[in-house]
């Protein structure tokens, strides 16, 4: 929302200066715009989590609670960028599924980073992010035994597929 409107809080102030020789009103708009933009970029990188990976289970923990998964219910663990998985949520959300709020509400509660479902900056930053190299593997989608799915974006995440498998073999 903050990218669309910034033209026309700066288009006004340049048209204002241009023709009155004042550049109050587009001093006011940049300022109105930075704030705008620091605001949504502290809101999109808010989000908190921390992942364990104990000897049986996986411990998930944000601000909104605890869950423990235990390596039983793993049935695997691998690498995803932000472009799969939101593939991977639109195709999972679809029409088909019912309970498809609920279900995408629980499949990135433990993601950290925004993979361009709830930015305000409408993911200006998306389409950079996207194409990094770092990015091409920076998320781990979590499958279960019980069907279920889980985002997570560990801070080394090939680190905890290789812990993930090592544990999940040893059971």
């Amino acid at each position: 929302m903050m990218v669309w409107g910034t033209p026309f809080l700066i288009l006004p102030g340049i048209i204002v200066g241009a023709s009155a020789g004042s550049f109050r009103l587009l001093q006011g708009s940049v300022v109105v715009v930075l704030l705008g933009v620091i605001f949504a970029a502290w809101r999109d990188t808010r989000k908190k989590a921390v992942y364990l990976v104990d000897d049986d289970r996986l411990v998930l923990v944000d601000k909104t609670g605890r869950r423990e998964v235990f390596m039983t219910e793993i049935r695997d663990a691998s690498l995803l960028d932000r472009m799969a998985a939101r593939a991977y949520l639109r195709n999972r959300s679809g029409p088909t599924n019912p309970d498809a709020e609920r279900w995408g509400a629980d499949f990135i509660r433990f993601c950290t980073v925004d993979i361009g479902l709830r930015s305000f900056t409408l993911g200006g930053a998306r389409r950079l992010i996207d194409r990094l190299p770092s990015a091409k593997t920076d998320l781990l989608l979590v499958r279960l035994q019980n069907g279920g799915d889980l985002l997570l974006s560990p801070v080394h995440a090939q680190d905890m597929v290789d812990t993930l498998g090592r544990r999940h073999l040893q059971m």
